[in-house]
């Protein structure tokens, strides 16, 4: 007797399907290939690559800010531009922080991720 097809095995089977076809187009333009020092770094790393490149957004507005003051313009420190601009290093820090996360799946899929060793003292992933 055949089994309908419900919603949850076709559900399944089409997102295995995606990810089938996502990694093979995925190899085929490269993505296979052995990351180099930056890569490393952010898949390693995603917290402290998120807060450095939202600190540096953060600095380069702080920049503008103050250039903004100097110059005169009297709403260079108005709490919406403030708030604005935090928001913005916010969200680049948290972007650059999921592209990270989204480098250790891709390394770890290939295998190029470093070993993780949870033994070891300073061995956390």
């Amino acid at each position: 007797m055949e089994r309908p097809l419900d919603e949850k095995g076709f559900a399944v089977r089409l997102s295995k399907l995606l990810a089938d076809r996502f990694w093979r187009v995925n190899a085929s333009l490269g993505g296979d290939a052995e990351p180099d020092r930056a890569q490393r770094f952010s898949a390693t790393h995603p917290v402290r690559l998120g807060l450095i490149i939202g600190a540096a957004v953060g600095g380069f507005f702080g920049i503008f800010l103050l250039i903004g003051a100097a110059t005169g313009w009297k709403y260079a420190f108005t709490l919406s531009n403030l708030l604005f601009y935090l928001c913005v290093a916010a969200f680049a820090g948290l972007s650059m922080m999921g592209i990270g996360y989204v480098e250790r799946r891709r390394q770890r899929h290939y295998g190029h991720y470093p070993n993780e060793v949870r033994d070891e003292p300073g061995g956390h992933p």
